[in-house]
């Protein structure tokens, strides 16, 4: 599937230290001062409008930020030395956040937001409240961590319950259809059905994809029809471009890259055609109910010949307790094995349906 870059978008993240929110490029709280740690996660506002700043374009694609394995400066992806204490980047460690997905883009201006403390709505650009100066939340801003535990626990009953009833399925599942149990079981009848399709040469009729048409062949009429998908465009013809919903995919720079899965729906000629060529003009069908199949015998013109032969059988028993069994295949080495009479075992699963025979 190919993807479609459509531009960045700038992230924010949350202090720490006093809860305030920053944009994605700031490295240190605006509010108090602390550096970003390595480990913060970024987010997305309610709606993302399109980095346009050349300077913000460059660090948005230097790839993801490298922390100085020295002095823990965080540093742009394309810097071969620290800009606080000048050591070599080579030693550092670059955010692991990149790639991540961080939610689905939504063109616009981010919406207002109201103030925590004071209520005040205030444009959804602003990082503090234009009344009291309270940090403002972002609208996908993430839930902080307790230190118990990342996210909310699991309730151990709902758990145990839930695992007991999969267990239960996986348990009835294996009882009515793998788990078998053999059974001894006398031949009582049997069925059977052969099949031969009878074929000519001549000119018939025939539809398919223009490029599969045998050269030679008369073209009645065609139609442009779906054929199959890709992910690059096609040198040539019709195609119908498919593209999902953009969504925000981290750079690990405090920004993200808008990106698009699409594919390309090909479009070809499907066409009716006349050609010379074999094809199927009947069936001749032999049936019984005796334990001696055989083979329909056609008679032939100097035109037609033998097409795709065709077989089903079926056993019929009934076991020490009386019960009744079938057994079909279209195997003719398994019907074989019903003979007049025979006593064979059956492997039968839960549901009451023979698997296999045996002698």
């Amino acid at each position: 599937m190919a993807r479609k870059k459509r531009g960045y978008v700038e992230l924010y993240w949350t202090c720490p230290n006093c809860n305030g929110e920053n944009l994605g490029s700031v490295t240190t709280c605006a509010a108090c001062g602390s550096p970003q740690p390595d480990d913060v996660e970024f987010h997305q506002a309610s709606k993302q409008e399109l980095v346009q700043d050349e300077s913000k374009l460059k660090r948005a694609k230097a790839g993801a930020d490298i922390h100085c394995g020295f002095c823990g400066t965080r540093n742009p992806g394309d810097a071969a030395m620290c800009s606080q204490c000048g050591a070599d980047l080579t030693e550092g460690k670059a955010r692991a956040s990149a790639g991540r997905v961080v939610g689905a883009f939504k063109a616009g201006a981010p919406d207002p937001i109201k103030c925590p403390s004071c209520g005040t709505m205030n444009d959804g650009k602003r990082l503090k409240c234009a009344k009291c100066g309270t940090g403002l939340p972002r609208a996908s801003r993430p839930k902080a961590a307790t230190k118990t535990g990342a996210g909310p626990k699991a309730n151990p009953r709902l758990l145990a319950i839930g695992g007991i009833i999969l267990l239960g399925l996986c348990g009835a599942l294996w009882f009515l259809f793998l788990r078998t149990t053999p059974v001894e079981a006398q031949v009582t009848g049997a069925r059977w059905e052969r099949a031969v399709v009878i074929e000519a040469f001549g000119d018939f009729a025939f539809e398919g994809w223009r490029s599969d048409i045998p050269s030679g062949a008369d073209i009645n009429s065609c139609s442009e029809e779906y054929r199959y998908t890709q992910s690059e465009q096609p040198s040539g013809g019709r195609y119908e471009e498919v593209c999902g919903t953009p969504y925000n995919e981290e750079t690990g720079s405090g920004f993200a890259e808008v990106v698009q899965d699409c594919e390309c729906r090909v479009y070809e000629d499907y066409c009716s055609y006349t050609s010379e060529d074999w094809a199927q003009i009947a069936t001749e069908v032999l049936t019984g109910v005796n334990l001696s199949p055989r083979w329909p015998s056609p008679n032939l013109s100097s035109n037609e010949r033998l097409g795709d032969e065709i077989e089903s059988y079926t056993c019929f028993f009934q076991g020490e307790d009386g019960e009744s069994y079938t057994f079909e295949t279209d195997s003719a080495n398994e019907f074989s094995l019903c003979r007049d009479g025979a006593i064979l075992t059956l492997n039968v699963n839960g549901a009451g349906a023979v698997v296999s025979i045996e002698p």
